[in-house]
């Protein structure tokens, strides 16, 4: 599914909007999916604190895009208040975010290299020489018992 946020810089009524536009039952027209309105001096004041903190004040219970898509449209709004600009327009296609590059996860035997490395580390520092002192020496005297043999 392709998706379509428009950024809208409204300087009359001092707002930011954003409208969602997607592409449904693979035609080519977009349509609207969710507008939501902000305060400028509230976007402003989010900018100034950094791009997570403009994340959490664009996203709403109506528009909440996937990471990735928060994160372009943070950073599109940031350049259109440096900007002074009035409109962006950003395209996303969901193939995309679902064909992102993950991280590899790191092969067993890095792990494995890494834990031998460490139990190195752990041998070397590690005396395993008793102190003759807490052994104790005394010897154990047995006596014979003849309570216990049994006269059939």
């Amino acid at each position: 599914m392709k998706q379509k946020y428009l950024i809208l810089k409204n300087d009359d009524q001092k707002e930011f909007i954003i409208k969602e536009f997607a592409e449904l039952d693979d035609k080519e027209e977009l349509l609207l999916l969710a507008e939501e309105k902000y305060d400028v001096k509230a976007v402003e004041s989010a900018i100034k604190k950094g791009k997570k903190a403009l994340i959490s004040v664009l996203r709403t219970e109506k528009l909440y895009p996937p990471s990735l898509y928060a994160n372009k449209i943070a950073k599109s709004v940031i350049s259109m208040s440096i900007e002074k600009k009035q409109s962006i327009e950003l395209l996303f296609d969901d193939i995309d975010l679902l064909t992102k590059k993950k991280k590899e996860p790191e092969s067993s035997k890095d792990i494995e290299k890494e834990a031998n490395e460490i139990d190195e580390l752990l041998e070397d520092d590690f005396k395993e020489e008793l102190d003759d002192n807490l052994i104790r020496k005394d010897s154990l005297i047995v006596e014979d018992d003849k309570s216990f043999d049994i006269d059939e």
